[in-house]
């Protein structure tokens, strides 16, 4: 009887306990969600608008770049000076061929004289000599104050992003090259990154004649345009529920969707109108009633099978615990990967692959010869191998204080060395720690991730990594850092002539003919199909650009057997004060691009155009 009702207890108590941890964590839940869902919806703004900005800015960036690049060109110069729109057209066309494939959003690239007129426009040669500076301000604003200028503008082309830049010569502005491209293309990159769906909506009193826009849509004081037709209906409801632009969750057909805003400026960074973003979102209310019905049945389930595990409990718990060390050591045990228990300083236990790679019987036998299996670590290569001690901590401490960093060991046992990934969890019961350790072997999949399979040299991968590095490296000590892109002239007539087989051929004998010239301290790389690259830690720009050179005549001189003579185009750069990793690698890839551009062969350093 007594029994009977310390059990009745018992059981009254924990159902309080359950129900009211299950309340708890419900509510809990509720307002951690709600804090994390309407964090997950300002994270989503965030993302959509600085993937505008971030795109805005490349282009912006990209065609600059495209512009100094066809005003460098030989003869261009003259020919706009002349007003020659016949020698101009002739020698822009084929880059105008070149980007606009590249780019099937570019509708325009325009030549503008200083004095308003239209020199050239590579969309439309045959018109020209138009005062087309009264008709657009952009293009009257760039007149007068010489100056790149951006943003969204309608002309002859319908709205598009305008990006003009001067000409200058020797300091003398004498006129402007624009670039136009069409709205979609900035919705498309952007639905690229981030998969939402997306369209315009410009203000009506600025659309003037859009005589391109086949329909759109009236949303207040604004015109939504190119509009996908699944997506009418939500606007409309969209329009009827608000009478401004805003950020909001609209229900339409059982499906919640996310509705983000983001301002389009003009030149003169005045809005004109916004894009919007629509894309699926969680219904959140019913997340949280499918969590309260799922707590509220795993309580009832709970409760209903405590009854029985109370009547059972006193008898098999001397059982259980038996049984739950045998299990503890099957389980560790069927883990193919060496497994340990530890306290931080001695071993526990270990399942049987940990004794049979370290050639020991039992737990006793290694703990008679070593306290710890850190006793086995070596240095590596990087920072990301583990010591005994780390920072005056316990390699064990290290890594559970650490967990977003990939930990390896390197361990030799019979000359053999194995790389091995270390995965830690934590154990605590009262004052005890326990640490569960999972060592992976991953020297093959180290060693296949970071050389490229054709030639035997570093990958793309393997040199990012190591690239990260050295450029933190050359800022931290202020050392210099060379970079030099090269690829193989004319290579798809290799291909197309001997076959891809001779092809890899060339690939392979120009990796072995390089790595023999280059430095120990070097990191050559195969960047992707016949581009190469190369870094140079410690390396001036007049030592980096003799490098090349060296490779450049080295390769020029060797006898590729099917292929014959072979030569190589060059770009050598060097790390800049406050440059970022990307836009070395960038200045390196024009150089290269300016060798081949101007005869190949040849090699193209940064600031001194010397050609060899």
């Amino acid at each position: 009887m007594k029994t009977n009702r310390l059990k009745s207890k018992i059981l009254l108590t924990l159902v309080s306990v359950i129900l009211g941890v299950a309340t708890i964590v419900t509510l809990y839940n509720i307002i951690h969600d709600k804090g994390q869902n309407d964090l997950r919806m300002e994270e989503a703004y965030q993302n959509v608008r600085l993937n505008y900005e971030e795109s805005i800015y490349e282009t912006v960036h990209f065609y600059t770049a495209r512009a100094h690049s066809n005003l460098n060109s030989p003869g261009v110069m003259d020919a706009i000076l002349s007003r020659d729109h016949d020698r101009l057209y002739q020698l822009i066309l084929p880059r105008w061929k070149v980007i606009s494939h590249e780019n099937s959003s570019l509708v325009v690239m325009q030549f503008h004289n200083a004095d308003g007129t239209s020199l050239l426009r590579m969309h439309q040669p045959d018109v020209f000599g138009d005062p087309i500076a009264l008709q657009r301000p952009m293009v009257a604003y760039i007149h007068k104050h010489h100056t790149l200028v951006y943003g969204f503008e309608e002309g002859r082309q319908g709205l598009a992003l305008r990006i003009l830049v001067p000409i200058l010569n020797q300091g003398t502005y004498v006129g402007a090259v624009e670039f136009g491209l069409s709205t979609p293309f900035i919705i498309d990159k952007i639905h690229r990154h981030t998969g939402y769906d997306a369209f315009f909506l410009i203000k009506e009193k600025i659309l003037g004649t859009f005589s391109h826009v086949d329909r759109y849509l009236a949303v207040g004081e604004y015109r939504a345009i190119d509009v996908d037709p699944e997506l009418v209906p939500l606007v409309k409801l969209y329009q009827s529920k608000y009478d401004r632009l805003q950020d909001t969750i609209i229900k339409y057909k059982n499906q919640t969707f996310a509705i983000t805003t983001v301002p389009v400026n003009n030149y003169l960074n005045q809005p004109i109108g916004a894009i919007i973003f629509v894309h699926a979102a969680p219904d959140f209310w019913e997340h949280v009633l499918q969590m309260v019905t799922a707590t509220g049945l795993i309580a009832l389930i709970m409760m209903g099978i405590l009854g029985w595990l109370i009547s059972r409990l006193y008898d098999s718990i001397s059982t259980q615990m038996n049984f739950q060390q045998m299990y503890n050591q099957t389980i560790l045990d069927a883990i193919p990967s060496p497994v340990i228990v530890t306290d931080g300083h001695q071993l526990v236990a270990a399942n049987q692959t940990f004794l049979a790679y370290f050639h020991y019987e039992s737990v006793l036998d290694f703990k008679r010869d070593h306290a710890c299996v850190c006793d086995y670590f070596e240095e590596g290569d990087t920072h990301d191998y583990l010591m005994p001690m780390l920072n005056e901590q316990r390699w064990t401490d290290y890594v559970s204080d650490h967990p977003l960093i990939n930990h390896k060991v390197k361990i030799t046992i019979d000359h053999k060395t194995t790389i091995f990934d270390v995965k830690l969890s934590v154990l605590r019961f009262q004052e005890e720690k326990r640490y569960v350790v999972i060592f992976t072997d991953i020297s093959s999949m180290q060693s296949i991730s970071m050389t490229d399979p054709l030639t035997g040299i570093a990958n793309r991968l393997h040199f990012t990594m190591v690239y990260e590095h050295a450029i933190n490296v050359a800022f931290r000590e202020k050392r210099p850092l060379g970079v030099i892109f090269f690829d193989i002239d004319y290579f798809k007539h290799i291909n197309d002539k001997y076959g891809h087989l001779a092809g890899d051929k060339v690939l392979k004998h120009i990796s072995q003919v390089v790595s023999k010239r280059l430095r120990k301290s070097d990191i050559f790389a195969r960047w992707g199909g016949e581009e190469f690259v190369a870094l140079l830690p410690d390396t001036s720009l007049e030592e980096s650009y003799q490098i090349a050179e060296t490779l450049r005549q080295t390769i020029e001189a060797e006898n590729f057997e099917i292929a014959g003579k072979i030569t190589c185009s060059f770009g050598v750069a060097m790390l800049e004060e406050n440059e970022s990793a990307d836009m070395l690698l960038k200045r390196a890839d024009e150089l290269l691009y300016e060798a081949k551009a101007s005869g190949r062969n040849r090699v193209i350093r940064q600031e001194l155009r010397e050609t060899h």
